[in-house]
């Protein structure tokens, strides 16, 4: 059913706008998409220089469900979809210099040098530690109250380094870590209740090959393919104003006005958010312009491959902070995915900044190539200059879902209530991931459609 007396209007087409307006388009519900870039997809964008082959956001989904698969496939894509290298499943941690491989298996957990003998006795206390009810708990606090402090500092603070650009005590364990805090609140143990789902899990239908994947083309054929499904064109255009009047909602650009439409969907990252782009009241907007983003600094390197000792056979490295370095990790991205760099090379890249240390986000030219190579010719063995680099900066990267995200999610509940038809949408609600924002943004383009259609 085509319901053309609805209108719908979707404010950004990054994944989740895109996701959205091609949910609503598949229940025969058209939306104008409204996006400020010249290219849509947000940050899932590659890059090619010749046969040098990189991302500009994200670098690889982690395929874990069944909605997403789905999706994937239903967009054409299924042959497209370029499976990690096997040996990506080794994971590097640094320690006292050195790149230790972290053991999935736990036979070989048991005897990594990652982890002191006392640290390793002690996982087996997790089961008698206490619940905690703090909604405020940090990550920091909650695994080393579960597993100790030698596990934080060398599994969990170089991870949440490498997912949110973050510091474990600065995030919430139960918003940035939701499944692990249930495993907690449900079964009073995280390692029990792993155990446990990972039982229910090989029962269930929706269960789906844990996959880390890319696309032939790199990450960029994902919003891409979904603007080819798309009956619409993108309005290439700033949003300036959003305002409800007595007609509905409209929309104002450079070139004038747009509407009236019944439903909004606003997927502006919190940083550029303004009363006149949402409904939201000065202390609102206050409390969303606390939200931190810290800078980060994507450094690609090329490098003929005799001139990196280590043989770089895994998904990268990553750094505990009490390492003291002044790089995040890297990614061994030749390694991960083939023809992304030209035959005899290695491609790398290398985060730097974040919350750790965002001033070093910020440096630029042979000042952070000197930076990077110091480290790089440490930790992997790197004796000669690379041929290749390139160097992307977010100086507002991921949104990090701090102590105080409960009193987040209740604005963006407020602001909804008091606001029939804006709907606030993208990564900095509900999971930060790709595949987040995409089972997100299906399940408000679905419950959408079905408010449109009631209402027909």
């Amino acid at each position: 059913m085509s319901l053309k007396n609805n209108k719908v209007a979707v404010i950004g087409a990054g994944i989740t706008g895109l996701t959205t307006a091609y949910e609503l388009q598949k229940k025969g519900i058209k939306a104008d998409i409204f996006e400020r870039r010249s290219e849509p997809g947000g940050a899932v964008r590659s890059f090619k220089n010749g046969e040098w082959h990189y991302e500009y956001g994200p670098n690889t989904l982690l395929l874990k469900d069944k909605k997403v698969e789905n999706f994937l496939y239903d967009l054409g894509l299924k042959k497209e979809i370029r499976e990690a290298n096997p040996d990506a499943r080794k994971r590097f941690i640094v320690k006292d210099g050195n790149l230790v491989p972290l053991e999935s298996s736990p036979v070989k957990f048991f005897t990594t040098p990652l982890l002191s003998a006392k640290a390793k006795l002690r996982l087996f206390a997790e089961p008698f530690v206490g619940r905690s009810n703090d909604d405020r708990q940090s990550v920091a606090d909650f695994f080393e109250k579960r597993f100790g402090r030698e596990l934080l500092d060398y599994a969990i603070n170089p991870f949440v380094a490498g997912i949110y650009a973050g510091r474990p005590e600065n995030l919430s364990a139960k918003y940035a870590f939701p499944a692990l805090k249930e495993l907690e609140e449900e079964n009073g143990s995280v390692i029990a209740g792993a155990l446990s789902r990972a039982f229910r899990n090989r029962k269930s239908e929706d269960k789906v090959k844990r996959r880390l994947i890319s696309f032939k083309d790199g990450l960029t054929q994902l919003p891409e393919q979904i603007i080819k499904k798309l009956d619409n064109e993108i309005i290439s255009e700033e949003v300036l104003v959003i305002r409800r009047e007595i007609t509905g909602w409209h929309i104002e650009t450079e070139s004038g006005k747009n509407g009236p439409y019944e439903k909004v969907i606003l997927t502006v990252p919190l940083y550029k958010w303004t009363r006149d782009l949402v409904p939201a009241n000065e202390q609102q907007l206050n409390r969303i312009k606390e939200v931190d983003h810290p800078p980060l600094s994507i450094i690609q390197l090329g490098f003929e491959k005799e001139s990196i000792e280590h043989p770089l056979d895994g998904f990268g490295f990553l750094i505990p902070e009490v390492e003291n370095r002044k790089i995040l990790g890297g990614l061994f991205t030749s390694t991960l995915f083939e023809n992304r760099a030209p035959e005899n090379h290695h491609l790398l890249t290398i985060f730097t900044g974040g919350g750790r240390q965002p001033e070093l986000a910020e440096l630029q030219g042979d000042e952070m190539l000197n930076l990077v190579m110091d480290e790089l010719k440490e930790l992997l063995g790197v004796k000669a200059d690379p041929v290749f680099k390139d160097h992307i900066y977010w100086p507002d990267s991921i949104p990090q879902y701090g102590l105080k995200h409960k009193e987040l999610l209740d604005i963006f509940d407020e602001i909804e209530e008091n606001n029939p038809g804006i709907y606030l949408a993208g990564n900095f609600r509900g999971g930060i991931s790709v595949p987040d924002c995409i089972k997100n943004s299906i399940d408000l383009g679905k419950k959408l459609a079905d408010e449109l259609q009631q209402q027909a």
